[in-house]
């Protein structure tokens, strides 16, 4: 997922000393009145910028393609321009990231660079035209009007021309300079060398590469950079006029720009992010789960907000404990001892390791474990095993409500009671995920659906009890794909507390270790319980052999129907029998 901002300043940003630290964006997603649409906005200091022009572009892998100008002054405010449900932090996530490229470049001295190093960028806007533009290109006529207006400013032809925003949608003013005649004698037929509309045409496609690789040039470097930027447009331009009549050969003059990787001018600064990116993409290929991601994704965010600028090679030893310092104030010391401390020093000791920085500040810091304090088993009781139950039945789907996530709060508690699956397991079920095996009705947790804590898939049997309620009717009248509502979680988890009000017990997480109570008190087989939750083997000889769905069905038929009436934790069978919380 990447966003591209390209920016054309219209105003005089001061050069702060390389010390400075980035300043604090304060941003926030919100709707304006009349509107569903999720709005971006930032606010900016006015010390640091006076006023730019902004053209905001997020490539299709975060969600459709998406274009927007906007104007940054005390504030940065601009529509989101989709009701999705994951697009619109994506989107913002992005755009903040390259605010702050921006801002950074406002504390750098200008640089200059050589001949080839500037070629070699100008590329950059080759291909991102190409990126954005060539699956669906669009008419050969509207191309060679957008390649006639670049030729004509490379050449000097023609002042004020209308700034290139990589879509080949200004056809307007290449009639009106041009007419709608033959384009190249139009062009032919104005002098060159008469006027110089770069900044004007080229200047935003110029800043966008400037940000992305963190240079700032000296004004005689830019203007030869500007050239080269036009120049790489107008090819691009002519590749993409050929692939909109059909035409995807490959254009020889792609390979005419040297690889980025020569230009070493904006690679001396490791950015606290980037560094982050780059440990993820070596934890991702070794099976490190988007849960893990995303927990340490949020403590990185924290840091680089606290301490105001985002380069990884700045950190002390002392900036690291006043960060830790300010988590204790504003987040739980659960999560920060067991997702933001662990986070850094993971990301900052791969940094260490594979030199891209100097020092782990986070190597030393430690958090001690707080002593918990136990007032009652951490499993569900009958009573509440008996409410939840209660609830889960008698739940009515609400008139506006989205009919997946009714679904949620009726079936994942009763999956979570008989499987004593983790609740985002249950709530990641896809409908291929329900089939038969071995002669049992089964259903898959899989980290093909979403986060499974040992990466590992599970089969295991739906209860009969489940069966009988209804779940595979269910399954089998909804569509393709996912069972539940993504996020749903939160509202699983509020429902849930509705009936279990006890803050001492987790409303979902309750089923996981009342199912272990259950399973001694009818002398169950260990290994096969844990394979039924997911847990790993105890034991190396726990280790051999395979725990069948065979097994885990045998087992699973011992487990005692759930009953909406209160009664007490099923046992051994006596005579005379005790009523139980469930039977069968």
């Amino acid at each position: 997922m990447k966003t591209l901002i390209l920016l054309e300043i219209r105003s005089k940003v001061p050069h702060k000393s390389a010390t400075q630290t980035m300043v604090s964006l304060k941003r926030s997603m919100t709707t304006r009145a009349r509107s569903a649409l999720p709005q971006f906005r930032v606010r900016v200091p006015a010390t640091v910028v006076d006023s730019l022009r902004v053209l905001l572009y997020l490539s299709e892998r975060a969600g459709p393609p998406f274009a927007k100008v906007v104007k940054i002054g005390e504030t940065v405010e601009f529509s989101l321009g989709t009701t999705d449900s994951v697009v619109p932090a994506a989107r913002q996530d992005d755009a903040l990231d390259h605010l702050r490229r921006l801002f950074d470049l406002t504390a750098t001295i200008p640089v200059q660079l050589s001949h080839r190093d500037m070629v070699a960028l100008s590329g950059e806007t080759y291909r991102l035209y190409i990126k954005a533009n060539e699956e669906n290109p669009g008419e050969p006529m509207a191309w060679r009007m957008h390649k006639a207006l670049h030729r004509a400013v490379v050449e000097g032809r023609i002042a004020n021309p209308p700034p290139a925003t990589l879509s080949a949608d200004d056809a307007t003013a290449a009639t009106d300079l041009f007419g709608s005649g033959d384009l190249t004698a139009a062009v032919n037929a104005l002098p060159a060398g008469q006027h110089d509309g770069l900044e004007d045409r080229f200047g935003l496609l110029a800043d966008w590469v400037l940000i992305r690789s963190r240079l700032n040039l000296t004004t005689d470097d830019r203007r030869r950079f500007l050239q080269l930027v036009g120049t790489a447009s107008l090819d691009a331009s002519w590749q993409l006029r050929r692939n909109s009549e059909g035409d995807y050969s490959p254009d020889p003059k792609a390979a005419r720009f040297p690889a980025m990787e020569t230009v070493t001018a904006g690679q001396p600064r490791q950015t606290i992010t980037g560094l982050f990116d780059l440990w993820w993409t070596e934890a991702k290929a070794l099976g490190r789960s988007q849960s893990t991601h995303d927990g340490y994704k949020n403590g990185i965010d924290r840091l680089v907000e606290f301490l105001e600028h985002d380069d990884a090679k700045r950190i002390t030893a002392d900036d690291a404990l006043r960060f830790k310092d300010h988590c204790l104030k504003t987040v739980t010391p659960k999560t920060f001892r067991d997702a933001d401390l662990p986070g850094l020093k993971s990301v900052f000791g791969w940094g260490l390791t594979n030199r891209k920085i100097a020092a782990n500040t986070f190597a030393t810091v430690t958090i001690k474990r707080e002593k918990k304090i136990v007032v009652r088993s951490p499993g569900f009781t009958d009573e509440e095993a008996a409410a939840i139950f209660r609830h889960c039945l008698a739940y009515q789907h609400k008139p506006k409500e989205n009919a997946k996530t009714a679904a949620a709060k009726r079936w994942g508690p009763l999956i979570a009671a008989y499987t004593s699956c983790r609740i985002a397991e249950a709530l990641q079920l896809r409908k291929a995920d329900v089939f038969e095996e071995s002669g049992y009705s089964v259903m898959r947790f899989t980290p093909e659906a979403g986060s499974i804590k040992t990466g590992i898939y599970r089969l295991v049997p739906i209860h009969s009890h489940l069966i009988d309620l209804g779940f595979l009717i269910f399954v089998d009248e909804s569509s393709d794909g996912p069972l539940f509502a993504t996020g749903s979680y939160k509202r699983v988890f509020d429902f849930v507390r509705g009936v279990v009000t006890d803050p001492n017990v987790q409303p979902n997480h309750g089923w996981r270790h009342r199912l272990k109570t259950v399973a001694r008190n009818l002398g169950l087989d260990p290994r096969v319980v844990d394979a039924i939750q997911g847990h790993a083997a105890r034991t190396a000889s726990d280790g051999y052999g395979d725990v069948s769905v065979v097994a885990m069905a045998l087992v699973m038929d011992k487990i005692l129907r759930y009953r909406s009436s209160t009664r007490k934790m099923p046992g051994p069978r006596k005579q005379p029998r005790r009523e139980s919380v469930s039977e069968r």
